[in-house]
């Protein structure tokens, strides 16, 4: 009974792991989906995605004493006609704002992830999900493979068993038994599960890839044997083109708002993973990595 809580509890460990590695991953390539050009000092575009993914929205406005900020928006609870707040107010660790009162686009500009001001956490949360899901699946195939009959005979049988078992392993051109050895007396059931492995490692490209699509990322069905056709190809680039504007959109509106009010310059760009080529998730790791 210890043994099957153990087994139990490695079995969900190494899910719960599988999960946050995956998320993890997703979320590096989320934040790091755009770049942010001309920043005032003392700003990293990490704030601003940071705060994007898991809020959906944050708040940019400048403080008397330490110059412009970004930090988390909260709403004081009026809107105005198109349901938009109206009386803000910043929130972060560490952070009192003892300023003159904050009004969205009088003197700070709420930056929104998209136009509904809904965080990327929640999708990546739910693709992470399914690629551990199917990872898990995979390694369930593959441990079934290792043990593919149950054998039931006496003990003065085990030892003569587990000699024909070993004969075998060592790929001996005949196998020999003891002649007291009554096949009649064992039983075996086969445990055997049909090798599909293969074909949830294509499953997990397919997830993969459409999670790439949410996030904009071009990856074209890259796992497919046979050559796509042109109107495979422009149907993808429709979906990724798409998927980006919907929240690069959203983030130059907001920095054109920004320049407008505080007379400031910034720019917001798709960030190139690679000249042209598909992105793969190697790719996409080592551009996260180096940063830029």
């Amino acid at each position: 009974m210890n043994d099957l809580r153990l087994y139990k509890n490695g079995c969900k460990r190494l899910t719960d792991r599988m999960y946050t590695d995956y998320f993890y991953r997703l979320m590096l390539i989320s934040k790091a989906l755009f770049k942010w050009e001309n920043l005032p000092d003392g700003l990293d575009e990490r704030f601003i995605e940071r705060y994007l993914f898991t809020e959906g929205e944050c708040l940019f406005f400048k403080d008397e004493k330490l110059g412009y900020m970004i930090t988390k928006v909260v709403n004081n609870g009026q809107y105005n006609a198109y349901l938009e707040p109206t009386r803000v107010r910043p929130f972060a660790y560490n952070y009192q704002y003892d300023g003159p009162e904050l009004f969205n686009n009088e003197n700070c500009v709420i930056i929104k992830n998209n136009d509904d001001s809904i965080p990327t956490l929640p999708t990546i949360d739910l693709y992470a999900f399914k690629l551990a899901d199917i990872d898990m699946t995979i390694r369930t195939n593959i441990m079934n493979q290792k043990t593919p009959v149950v054998i039931t005979c006496s003990d003065k049988q085990k030892l003569s068993l587990k000699n024909v078992i070993n004969q075998r392993n060592e790929n001996e051109i005949a196998i020999y038994g003891d002649k007291g050895l009554d096949m009649n007396q064992i039983n075996v059931l086969d445990l055997r599960s049909p090798v599909v492995f293969d074909k949830l490692q294509i499953e997990k490209h397919d997830v993969w890839n459409e999670c790439m699509t949410f996030l904009g990322i071009n990856n074209a069905n890259q796992d497919k044997k046979e050559r796509l056709v042109a109107d495979e190809v422009g149907a993808n680039d429709e979906q990724v083109s798409a998927s980006e504007d919907v929240m690069l959109k959203a983030r130059q509106h907001c920095a054109e708002q920004i320049n407008k009010m505080f007379g400031l310059n910034i720019q917001v760009k798709r960030r190139d993973f690679t000249d042209g080529s598909i992105p793969t998730q190697e790719v996409i790791m080592s551009v996260v990595k180096d940063g830029d």
